[in-house]
């Protein structure tokens, strides 16, 4: 099937940015920008994917109803492309961390990406490996 001129505008950019009742330190375009750049490097063909910026009761809204745990979390990301990051999470882990949070926020959209191409951290060596990558693109970009 050929592709559309839609279909094309569609996926020339590689991340869409929102926002649901929560501020972040940068704008949604460089939040894209980064997140484009983070899946370009990963060599990722899947197409567009979505980031949504919550709080924690957004993200538990989420977490309860797509993945049936209890709880906010950091980052969730599904199948269907979309990634979710609690901003308040990420504030808690900044400073727990010793992280800025627009440096806590991007990690959190890396380590969302690479659940997205395959990465877990089920395991103790799959968690080592997750960590790895996610120092090598925070790193490079």
């Amino acid at each position: 099937m050929a592709r559309t001129r839609t279909t094309r505008r569609a996926c020339a950019r590689a991340a869409a940015v929102f926002t649901e009742d929560t501020a972040i330190p940068f704008t949604r375009s460089s939040a894209a920008s980064y997140a484009s750049k983070a899946l370009s490097s990963l060599g990722w063909k899947g197409g567009g994917i979505n980031i949504l910026f919550t709080d924690d009761a957004g993200i538990k809204r989420l977490n309860s109803r797509f993945k049936g745990r209890k709880g906010a979390t950091d980052v969730l990301a599904f199948d269907t492309g979309d990634i979710a990051v609690s901003v308040d999470t990420a504030k808690r882990n900044a400073r727990r961390y010793g992280n800025t949070l627009p440096g806590e926020l991007r990690l959190c959209m890396v380590h969302g990406i690479l659940h997205l191409c395959g990465y877990d951290d089920t395991s103790a060596p799959k968690r080592r490996a997750m960590r790895a990558m996610e120092k090598r693109i925070l790193e490079k970009l």
